[in-house]
């Protein structure tokens, strides 16, 4: 320790900067660290990170060309206030006088230079330490050229730089510098004394930027982060080099930060909203939270501020996170509208993006860094993905996620801007200690999100991000190759046995069906020429012969595995044809004009049953659910709402439904809801209805317009031949997070997962979309009666419906007497307009095909529709196609 400073113990400096738990946890671990091992510039890194290691054993390697240290706090304790307090222990405990910080961004870039420079700063970092007879002298990116290194008056030297800047300014850094006689890189690579501190240090894993700060040759590295991750492709990888996690989970329970809310209105179905009509919502219902938290912090500061003990007044702001700059001039020009709160805040609103530039945004940069003073107008800030994370404020109140809101750790990062305490601490005011996230359309999936383990409000570890990992797989036709048959005919061609054989023989099939798929697809064609098959052989021995680990066992046995290549193609081809459906495909004869209508009816209103609601704002508490409070607003403005032609407009969007030809027709249904309801209620609360529930109403109207004995679709006009078959099955690409067996549990959304082991199918591998889907596909593995079957691609079948659309079936099932197509649809679908739409034009391409087949001696098609509740583990193929047979 440096004998002038010996009162500067780590408690010492903890004491008279009041540093919190974490962040004295962590100044300990420094001092641990310092004092057990002897750093210096090119020391064994080895040694020292089996020293570190042993300390902390999460720490396991350094990740860098020199020792480097994460230490990861949560947002809102105070990483910048620890940045001081390792300064100031590293200067009075070790006479470390240089120090290099890194910054993120241009905001935080901006921050940091205040808080490390100037003392009348409220969040000056070095505030109450008297160790330095003059403040440390703060040399930045804008000035550095311009400074004579040798002649500063302070003795600690802080240089501060942005990181885009850092890597720009590379090659002037390496010029020479008349007033250091050097480059100013190679002056700071050889400081004996240089600390690097990396604020937000997940941004400086790049190549280039890790190589720049490599090439500074620190004695020792400095991380901080709340988010020790680093994304590389589809994979989250966790830092390597942390030796102290402080998640928010723990934080949040400790008191460091505010307590999250989310809110919503009560009793409202948001699908029934447009995605600007829910946009306005979520404004309007911010702004109330808004309100309502200036109206109580202004309460607190009357009740609380004194001459013995004076507090300062805050002012709260609102954060709206649009998803693009257009969305954020739109909700711009909303705000400042006399529609939005009279016009109030046309002069209280920002917008921040990238794409900003000249006297707008340094304007608007310059009042964000400032949105903390009271006098500073802006209350509401809207930003399109800047702020996510490092924006040190403690007046953001009320977040406002707009579109935003689906991804996990974008919710999380929004809801981690407004965690920090405006007065340092805990009051006990519930407002005052409290962060709002409008929520709305979201609000369960928030609430799901937060009672997970691994969610910011649970996690008992670092703060980690949502799973994105995802791969990528084509399907391959079903092989019944038994392997220890397959290995004695490759010994009996003459393969030497052994365990590099059975490797190679093992990769030759594996080629082969890739192979053999490929020039199917390529030809489309299932049955390929010898010269083909010559092609696919030559092109296997091509990739064994280059294969680095089995080119030497291929040459020992060249001859034998070339005959076994050989063999393999032919039998795999076989095999392809063998599980082959074709399909046939139609040809339109004579495309005459399909004419759809409508015949007049009275809607059955049973089904018209909403109510009014009253739509209060709900807040939940994030942390603490069995915290619910209801707050009363005004009810939504209904005034200059027309209903009737809400409902008119989502139904003429309907491809059935011909305005010109149908109006007297809807104008009489829809007239029929509204009176409905009107009658039943008034019509303030009519307007209630129909605006809260307008999409449902006008489905429940289409629906009944859609029925059978409603609707009619004349194309008599157009018939249809058979003019061949597919000649090939076409194979899919799947992404997909988990790959199970056909017959494994899963817990997880089926959607994500690929089965494979599948022996029935044409394919060894599906995806399906429901869990019935996968149920039938098991059904169909076990029937004895299944021959084979396939979950068709997208163009398998050129079948078209409701002008245009085309018809994927789920399943196309082989027997030995028939070929079905077979749909699988949940009861609560069954009289969707979509659904008898496909179901229709099912089962004409199967009449259609059928004729043909009898003509040619091929099997008939008919069409099968499975109820999914029909179909259970136990279920026989057999039985359901007897049951649910459709026909014309």
């Amino acid at each position: 320790m440096n004998n002038i400073f010996s009162e500067y113990t780590t408690d010492y400096i903890s004491g008279v900067m009041s540093l919190r738990k974490p962040q004295e946890k962590s100044l300990k671990i420094l001092e641990e660290v310092m004092t057990t091992l002897n750093i210096k510039k090119d020391m064994n890194l080895k040694v020292a990170l089996g020293c570190v290691h042993s300390m902390y054993p999460i720490c396991s390697n350094f990740e860098r060309d020199f020792m480097s240290l994460t230490f990861a706090l949560a947002t809102g304790v105070g990483k910048t206030r620890l940045m001081g307090a390792f300064i100031a222990y590293l200067y009075t405990n070790h006479d470390i006088k240089n120090f290099f910080v890194v910054a993120p961004g241009t905001t935080i870039y901006e921050k940091l230079k205040k808080d490390l420079s100037d003392p009348s700063n409220p969040k000056y970092v070095f505030k109450g330490l008297g160790c330095f007879h003059k403040p440390p002298e703060v040399i930045t990116d804008d000035d550095y050229r311009t400074k004579t290194m040798s002649f500063f008056e302070s003795d600690v030297r802080i240089f501060v730089f942005n990181i885009d800047k850092f890597n720009k300014e590379g090659s002037k850094m390496k010029k020479i510098n008349e007033l250091i006689g050097e480059s100013f890189y190679g002056y700071l690579s050889n400081l004996e004394d240089l600390i690097l501190i990396m604020d937000e240090s997940h941004h400086y894993r790049a190549e280039k930027g890790m190589q720049a700060l490599n090439e500074l040759n620190p004695l020792l590295g400095l991380e901080l982060t709340a988010t020790p991750i680093v994304t590389s492709g589809a994979k989250q990888i966790p830092f390597k080099n942390v030796v102290y996690e402080y998640p928010l989970s723990k934080a949040i329970e400790d008191g460091y930060t505010r307590t999250p809310f989310a809110g919503t209105r009560t009793d409202i179905n948001f699908y029934n909203f447009g995605d600007k009509e829910l946009d306005k919502l979520m404004i309007i219902d911010g702004l109330k939270l808004h309100e309502r938290a200036k109206m109580e912090l202004e309460a607190y500061y009357n009740n609380n501020n004194s001459e013995n003990n004076p507090i300062r007044k805050v002012k709260p702001f609102m954060m709206i996170v649009c998803k693009d700059t257009d969305h954020a001039t739109w909700a711009e020009d909303f705000i400042k509208s006399d529609e939005f709160a009279e016009g109030l805040y046309k002069n209280k609103t920002i917008v921040v993006h990238s794409k900003q530039s000249g006297a707008e945004s340094e304007e608007n940069t310059r009042l964000l860094l400032d949105v903390e003073k009271y006098d500073n107008p802006v209350e509401i800030v809207i930003h399109v993905n800047m702020l996510k994370e490092g924006w040190d404020v403690n007046n953001l109140y009320t977040i406002v996620p707009l579109r935003m809101a689906a991804s996990k750790v974008l919710r999380e990062q929004m809801i981690g801007r407004g965690l920090r305490l405006p007065y340092g601490e805990r009051t006990g005011n519930e407002i005052v200690d409290g962060v709002y996230l409008t929520a709305h359309d979201k609000f369960q999936d928030i609430l799901d999100e937060a009672k997970k383990g691994d969610s910011i409000f649970k996690a008992g570890n670092i703060i980690k991000v949502e799973e994105i990992e995802e791969n990528i797989s084509t399907t391959q036709t079903t092989s019944e190759l038994d392997m220890d048959k397959v290995k004695e005919e490759a010994y009996s061609l003459g393969v030497e046995k052994g365990e590099k054989s059975d490797e190679l023989i093992g990769e030759t099939i594996s080629h082969v069906k890739d192979e053999v798929i490929k020039e199917i697809s390529d030809s489309n064609n299932v049955k390929i020429s010898n010269e083909q098959k010559a092609k696919v052989a030559n092109k296997v021995k091509t990739n064994l012969k280059e294969n680095k680990d089995l080119s030497d066992v291929y040459k020992e046995n060249e001859k034998a595995i070339n005959d076994f290549i050989d063999k393999t193609v032919e039998q795999t081809h076989e095999e392809a044809k063998n599980r082959f459906i074709s399909i046939p495909k139609l040809k339109i004869i004579d495309a005459g004009v399909t004419e759809y209508g409508f015949i007049d009816f009275d809607l059955d209103l049973k089904v018209f049953n909403h109510a009014p609601v009253k739509n209060d704002l709900i807040i939940q508490n994030l942390q603490d659910f069995s915290d619910v409070k209801y707050i009363d607003v005004n009810s939504i403005d209904f005034n200059s709402f027309n209903p009737k032609k809400e409902i008119l407009d989502i139904l003429r969007s309907k491809p059935e439904i011909d305005y010109e030809k149908s109006s007297s027709l809807l104008f009489k249904l829809i007239s029929q809801v509204v009176n409905h309801y009107e009658e039943k209620y008034d019509s303030d609360q009519m307007k209630n209805i129909v605006l809260i529930n307008k999409k449902d109403i006008s489905n429940k109207i289409y629906e009944q317009m859609m029925a059978d004995d409603h609707f009619y679709s004349d194309n008599s006009f157009i018939k249809y031949s058979v003019i061949g078959t597919r000649d090939y099955n076409l194979s899919q690409t799947y992404t997909w997070k988990t790959q199970l067996n056909l017959y494994e549990n899963y817990n997880e959304n089926i959607k994500c997962i690929l089965f494979d082991g599948i022996k029935k199918g044409v394919f060894s591998s599906a995806k399906f979309d429901s869990k019935p889907e996968l149920i039938l596909a098991r059904v169909l593995e076990r029937d004895l009666k299944v021959i084979k079957w396939l979950r068709p691609a997208q163009n398998e079948f050129n079948i078209t419906y409701n002008r245009g659309k085309h018809y994927v079936p789920d399943f196309v099932v082989e027997s030995a007497d028939y070929l079905y197509i077979v749909e699988v649809k949940g009861e609560d679908k069954i009289e969707g307009a979509d659904v008898i739409a496909k179901s229709k034009k099912a089962v004409q391409f199967c009449d259609v095909v059928t004729t043909w087949a009898k003509e040619n001696s091929k099997k008939e098609w008919k069409y099968i529709f499975i109820p999914s509740q029909e179909i259970k583990e136990n279920s026989s193929f057999s039985n359901l196609a007897t049951r649910f047979i459709m026909k014309e």
